[in-house]
């Protein structure tokens, strides 16, 4: 395999893409239903807006000035397009990647197919049904079309549309890193024109316009569209934060030195450990802007249960964690790895159906929230109340609500201005102190379509 033009391809052949959507429409289907708006629920303060006060949210936020170009006319015509469009654009990323990955020789046709469908189902990123986030969405769209742009032709043209897409998904930050991962496969497609005694020029000068790509962003972006003061937290790399995020890059650089040991000897390196590299490589890029930036922390937080909305910080998590456990699922046992993937594909599912249920539940509780602070709140004309939620398990993935979602759902019920909110008194006395609370599990609430919430109100006691 020269370049990207050397191996052909069959289109999107190959793979069962209807038992595919099945799956996934099983896994992700729900945020079709019934999803939950924002996340933080203040919909005048954003949504119900002219489309430049949208643009100007966002650039204070060090956003680029195209973030919104696609979300505000799609809003324009109605909130279900970004729904539609968010469930389909996962899915077809799905089939870029398939195409990707054929362009990888040490990747056989049926492990292709696992990769791929893992990384359709894999409980991850349930963030992605929250409005707000189809920025991601739209850039983790462009991210694959890119990439498999870039492999798959190796004309100028193919990679000026490729690297305008780069260009424009990097408006997630994380992508920028992530970037890593297309050009060092454009680079091995085409390592041959550049080992030669006298490298390809043409070859050279593409892989100089992609490393230039994420540069080019970074530099346009610190001239005009630097965050305000008070965003600069999230745009910000901590060195601590870094060193601990290097770790997940130590299984890679462990199987790099015993690969390059094996080949020293002059001994084969098996495709499956060139696979679990690579994956490992993945993961790696795909954590290290989050925790390098401090949004997500380094105790293994992604696997906790109650990830709730940080669960979008997880956007990049699917493909390395496919290829790794697929990686490893061969390793232990050839002759049984697809009945052991189809068993981990149902607990996959099986998650992905109980915090769907779980989203679905968190919808209505919303509303059921707008409905008693309405009735029962409104004669109370406090600037500021206390907050007690003793219903969680009724949210998405248990994950309690922010200040501000209940400032914006108290907004929604009708308290104008929007009342500051907290959490616990904080040896303060005569706020209103306002208590949710229900009799009824999350399964048996979703099945009976009653959650059994209640509201309790009381004078604050301080703690």
């Amino acid at each position: 395999m020269n370049s990207p033009k050397a191996t052909s391809s069959r289109g999107i052949s190959g793979f069962p893409w209807l038992i595919a959507l099945v799956v996934y429409t099983i896994s992700w289907g729900w945020s079709l239903i019934r999803p939950n708006t924002l996340y933080w629920d203040d919909w005048d303060a954003i949504y119900n807006q002219p489309k430049n006060y949208l643009n100007e949210f966002f650039s204070r936020t060090g956003l680029p000035p195209w973030r919104v170009l696609i979300d505000q006319e799609l809003l324009g015509i109605g909130y279900w397009t970004i729904r539609w469009l968010t469930f389909a654009m996962f899915f077809v990323a799905g089939v870029f990647l398939f195409e990707i990955l054929k362009k990888i020789p040490f990747i056989s046709l049926s492990q292709n197919q696992s990769i791929v469908l893992l990384f359709l189902i894999l409980p991850v990123n349930h963030a992605r049904i929250s409005l707000s986030m189809f920025g991601y969405t739209t850039s983790h769209f462009l991210f694959f079309l890119a990439w498999m742009v870039l492999v798959k032709r190796s004309s100028w043209t193919a990679l000026f549309i490729a690297s305008f897409c780069f260009i424009w998904s990097f408006m997630t930050h994380s992508f920028l890193i992530f970037s890593v991962l297309p050009t060092l496969h454009f680079v091995y497609l085409c390592r041959e024109q550049l080992s030669l005694e006298k490298p390809n020029t043409k070859t050279l000068a593409q892989v100089g316009v992609l490393l230039a790509s994420p540069i080019l962003y970074y530099v346009v972006r610190k001239m005009y569209w630097q965050p305000d003061a008070e965003y600069l937290w999230y745009h910000t790399i901590y060195p601590r934060a870094v060193i601990v995020s290097a770790v997940y890059f130590l299984p890679f650089i462990f199987l790099v030195v015993g690969i390059v040991v094996r080949v020293r000897h002059g001994r084969q390196i098996p495709p499956n450990t060139l696979m679990i590299t690579s994956g490992c490589l993945a993961f790696g890029a795909g954590v290290f802007p989050y925790i390098a930036s401090g949004n997500l922390d380094s105790r293994m937080i992604f696997f906790f249960w109650e990830l709730g909305w940080t669960s979008r910080h997880q956007l990049l998590m699917p493909l390395g964690a496919s290829a790794i456990g697929v990686s490893l699922v061969c390793l232990i046992s050839k002759n049984k790895s697809r009945l052991i993937l189809r068993l981990v594909s149902v607990v996959m599912i099986s998650l992905n159906v109980y915090w769907g249920i779980g989203s679905y539940v968190d919808s209505v509780k919303k509303d059921k929230i707008v409905e008693l602070v309405s009735r029962e709140l409104m004669s109370d004309e406090s600037p500021r109340f206390v907050v007690t939620d003793e219903t969680t398990h009724l949210n998405v993935r248990a994950d309690g609500y922010r200040t501000y979602e209940f400032a914006g759902l108290f907004h929604k019920a009708g308290k104008i201005p929007a009342p500051a909110i907290q959490d616990d008194c904080r040896d303060e006395s005569n706020l209103t102190e306002v208590i949710f609370k229900s009799d009824k599990g999350l399964l048996e609430a979703f099945f009976s379509q009653d959650l059994g919430l209640s509201l309790e109100i009381q004078l604050c006691e301080s703690t």
